[in-house]
């Protein structure tokens, strides 16, 4: 029941972070600048549909409530997460 509610939150958090990430490609949210640097508006777009994809799979998993898919896509969730965040490092504002 416990794994049940905290998935049921990491796929809201997953879709919602990715449609977050999906919608700002073409204006400004937190330091980031995508309407100035096509690169970034597209590892936005990408990153967006990504994490969007994790959150629907992610349901998928809630609903069939399989530990091993569970882990997967938690394992999957956390690499993509990380990787959009050291390439968003990029861009980050320096000084």
């Amino acid at each position: 029941m416990v794994i049940t509610i905290l998935m049921i939150l990491y796929t809201l958090l997953s879709f919602g972070i990715g449609w977050y990430f999906y919608s700002h490609r073409h204006r400004p949210f937190l330091v980031f600048h995508p309407e100035n640097t096509p690169a970034l508006s597209h590892v936005l777009s990408s990153g967006g549909i990504v994490l969007m994809v994790i959150g629907l799979i992610s349901a998928v998993a809630t609903i069939l409530n399989n530990t091993i898919f569970i882990s997967i896509i938690l394992l999957v969730g956390v690499i993509a997460i990380i990787s959009i965040q050291l390439i968003l490092v990029h861009w980050f504002p320096k000084g």
